[in-house]
């Protein structure tokens, strides 16, 4: 499909860099990334996902690569320290939180 039109558009920045580096791990580019957007708006008729706050308070998404990996070594600190929890317990807290 032939590409003759250029978007300007204003974006928060770490925004921007947290989803082209998100993008390049799936091997897309920023502008394949938009292209797709408004491709499935188009074939939807609409945003093509739900517009809502995320249940959880920290997602991961949203979250820079610095946090995320200081988040992994505060899991790995504690894992070294016995600090676990059997992953059916740990379900069952993340439903109760964050799936009422």
């Amino acid at each position: 499909m032939v590409k003759n039109e250029v978007m300007h558009i204003r974006v928060n920045g770490n925004a921007k860099q947290n989803a082209e580096k998100t993008l390049a791990v799936l091997g897309v580019s920023l502008s394949e990334a938009v292209n797709m957007l408004l491709h499935q708006i188009n074939l939807v008729g609409g945003i093509p996902f739900e517009v809502k706050v995320p249940l959880a308070p920290n997602s991961v998404v949203a979250n820079s690569m610095d946090e995320l990996y200081e988040m992994l070594e505060i899991g790995k600190k504690q894992i070294q320290e016995g600090k676990t929890i059997d992953a059916d317990v740990a379900m069952g807290i993340i439903k109760e939180d964050y799936l009422k």
